[in-house]
């Protein structure tokens, strides 16, 4: 594949904002959008007909599988988009084949077929629909990451891309969490989701600027005899194996594993924590989340400051820390505790604030060292099969976010208590400030290379 120039680079990381936003208001937005539970404030605008529409219980069981379905299907999907063999190469026709499904079940998304509570249609319909969406969202996202590795020079070209894109999900998550709940003050929320899914067109990105050559054999072959080398194809069995052999990588993806329960937990509940333990309205949703994602550039220039002295393991830990301070400082925030609104409100902000410290990790992390792993492996042994990397990760991701956000998380917010209806709500700050510890504890047996990995030499 032909190599991007550096300064071309920021525009290919924009590609995947779109998806990453639509796939944002569905995990945390129109899932809980199907019942009213844990909301206090804009009930008849948080939720699609101010009313339970699903049978919550089997909802969440549908949420599970589709979840772990894309989970699974990382794992062949990424096979696919390595081995390919089309006239028009291999990454471009994949990610068609993900795009054009992953648009039409999105917008399905936006229309349940009827408004009765607890209805079994509505509840069928959008299980069904979300097992296809987290499909080919899957299969055109791990393609798209897949070159990566493909399309750099080198680890700095990498480190740069990938910082791009953490920039990119930076104002991605600020138009999530603090622009969409503004919004909430006016407009249903699935009304909302119908009015971004035009952004899904930063998707055609890389038709424009991915350059493949055709991966049929007998191409394959004569440009081998032109250039006097070829990749080594990596056969789906064998591309497992070479991936979980990978101590360092799998090391990697405990301790990310660990601390994703706790941050997708977050991320999906973020509004039901805010607007019922919390007791806040739209506007002052918009302020906390302002909070969070505002200095997250700055943020991110302490944090790569603090890798190229320290590492990135220790950087990634007080990451992690400051993540769990803020939850410490969201459960203070409790209705139940602060009668004073603009007092638990400031107190959330801070709390928010301390927490940007470590978004810009979370956000370029993930990209940054699977796309080293391929590169290395490739520079070492000739085998090339980057978008294994990320499915493996997203597989781990996948199965730990689907316990968390569905069987977990919509089952927690059910908790009552006789003059408390946002009980359970509350316990969801100290689940991913539990989730934070333990992290930062695994991550001290990470190997050493961690430990030198972004220090400047």
């Amino acid at each position: 594949m032909q190599k991007i120039k550096r300064k071309h680079l920021p525009l290919y990381a924009l590609s995947g904002f779109g998806p990453g936003l639509v796939n944002l208001m569905i995990t945390a937005y129109l899932i809980d959008a199907m019942s009213t539970a844990g909301f206090l404030k804009n009930i008849e605008n948080w939720t699609y007909a101010n009313k339970t529409i699903v049978a919550t219980a089997l909802f969440s069981v549908f949420v599970l599988i589709a979840k772990v379905v894309d989970g699974i299907a990382d794992v062949p999907l990424a096979s696919l988009t390595d081995t390919l063999k089309t006239r028009w190469g291999k990454r471009r026709p994949a990610i068609l084949i993900g795009y054009i499904p992953m648009i039409i079940t999105f917008i399905l998304f936006c229309f349940p077929l009827e408004t009765l509570e607890n209805s079994m249609k509505n509840t069928v319909w959008f299980g069904i629909l979300l097992i296809l969406f987290f499909t080919s969202y899957t299969l055109t996202l791990v393609t798209y990451y897949g070159t990566y590795s493909e399309v750099t020079e080198n680890d700095s070209d990498r480190h740069y891309l990938s910082s791009w894109k953490a920039f990119y999900d930076t104002v991605q998550y600020s138009i999530g969490y603090a622009v969409i709940p503004l919004m909430v003050g006016g407009l249903n929320i699935r009304h909302i989701a119908l009015l971004i899914s035009p952004l899904l067109l930063t998707m055609v990105i890389p038709f424009f600027m991915l350059k493949e050559h055709s991966t049929l054999p007998k191409d394959v072959m004569e440009r081998a005899k032109e250039e006097g080398m070829i990749e080594e194809e990596v056969s789906f069995l064998q591309s497992i194996k070479l991936t979980l052999t990978n101590k360092s990588f799998l090391m990697w993806l405990l301790v990310f594993s660990i601390f994703f329960f706790g941050l997708q937990m977050f991320l999906s509940g973020q509004n039901v924590l805010a607007s019922g333990p919390m007791g806040l309205n739209y506007w002052q949703i918009t302020i906390i989340n302002t909070a969070a994602f505002a200095p997250v550039p700055l943020m991110l220039y302490f944090y790569r400051k603090i890798m190229k002295k320290k590492g990135f393991r220790f950087a990634f830990q007080t990451a992690m820390g400051s993540f769990a301070v803020a939850m410490l400082m969201f459960s203070v925030a409790y209705i139940e505790w602060i009668p004073n609104e603009y007092i638990r409100l400031a107190i959330a902000a801070t709390g928010a604030t301390i927490g940007s410290y470590g978004l810009g990790a979370f956000f370029s992390a993930p990209y940054a060292i699977p796309a080293q792993a391929a590169a290395d492996e490739l520079k070492a042994t000739g085998k090339s099969h980057p978008s294994m990397y990320f499915a493996m990760q997203g597989l781990c991701t996948a199965l730990v976010g689907a316990l968390s956000t569905s069987i977990v998380w919509l089952n927690i917010k059910e908790i009552t208590l006789p003059d408390n209806p946002v009980f359970g709500a509350h316990l969801m700050p100290y689940i991913v400030m539990i989730a934070c510890v333990v992290a930062i504890i695994a991550a001290n047996f990470m190997p050493k290379e961690y430990n030198e990995m972004g220090k400047e030499k």
